[in-house]
C-alpha cells in the first residue's frame, strides 16, 4: 500500500485522514439525517464512541446540525455551510474517476470491444490499498489489431489512473475468444464481472457474452 493512494471508499480521507472523513461521507449521502448508531453502522469502521465524538465536534464547528425529534438525536450535514459544497465535491471523486476513464478510452485509436470496471472499486468498498480493476476486451477481428498501439494505450491508461488517484490500475486484457472460453467453462471471474461491471465503453458485457 502506498501512502499516496486515495481511499476509494472514503475519498475525503485525502484531506482529513481520520474518522471524520467517513462520518462526513455517510452524512453527505443522505438528506434525511442519521442517528449516531446509523452513522456507525453505515460507516463500518471505528468505534461507536469515536463516531459520537466526531459528530459532537462537527456540530460544534457548524458543519453538522443535530435535531432531537424523537428518542435519539439525528445528525445531518449543514448544506448552508460554506465548506459543505467542497465536502460534497470530494464525495463525488469516485464518479469523476469513472468519467476520466471513460473519456480516456473513448479517445483511443484502437477501440476495445468492451471496457468496464469491476472489483472493490466497482462495488464501492475499495480502500487506499485497492487497485482499480479494469476489464478490456480486445477488438475484433484479432487480425486487424495493432498490438503495439493497443499495448501503448493500456500503458497510458495505467499511468493516467495512477496520476488521477495514486492507485494502480489492474488491467485484465482479454481476446474475445478467451472471454468466450472462460464463460463456457463457467469461470468465477466471469460471474463477478456480470454482477459488478461498471460499463465504460464499447458493447455491453452481457450482450458480448451472449454473442460469444
Amino acid at each position: 500500500m502506498d501512502d499516496n493512494d486515495v481511499d476509494l471508499s472514503f475519498p475525503l480521507a485525502a484531506i482529513t485522514p481520520t474518522l471524520d472523513a467517513g462520518v462526513l461521507q455517510v452524512l453527505a449521502a443522505t438528506t434525511t439525517g442519521c442517528t449516531a448508531a446509523e452513522v456507525h453502522r453505515r460507516l463500518g469502521r471505528g468505534s461507536d464512541e469515536g463516531v459520537r465524538k466526531v459528530l459532537a465536534r462537527l456540530v460544534r464547528q457548524g458543519v453538522v446540525l443535530v435535531e432531537t425529534p424523537a428518542r435519539y438525536p439525528v445528525y445531518r450535514l449543514n448544506r448552508d455551510h460554506v465548506a459543505v459544497r467542497h465536502i460534497e465535491a470530494l464525495t463525488r471523486v469516485r464518479d469523476e474517476i469513472v468519467g476520466n476513464i471513460q473519456t480516456e478510452v473513448a479517445g483511443w485509436e484502437v477501440a476495445p470491444s468492451h471496457a468496464g470496471l469491476f472489483g472493490s472499486f466497482a462495488r464501492g468498498d475499495a480502500d487506499n490499498g485497492s487497485d482499480i480493476d479494469v476489464l478490456l476486451v480486445r477488438p475484433e477481428p484479432p487480425a486487424e489489431l495493432d498490438e503495439d498501439a493497443w499495448l501503448e494505450q493500456l500503458d497510458r491508461l495505467d499511468r493516467r489512473v495512477r496520476a488521477w488517484t495514486g492507485n494502480a490500475a489492474q488491467i485484465f486484457d482479454l481476446a474475445p475468444a478467451t472471454l468466450g472460453l472462460m464463460a463456457r467453462q463457467r469461470d468465477p471471474l466471469v460471474g463477478s464481472w456480470r454482477a459488478e461491471i461498471i460499463h465504460v465503453h464499447g458493447e455491453n458485457l452481457r450482450d458480448l457474452l451472449r454473442r460469444l
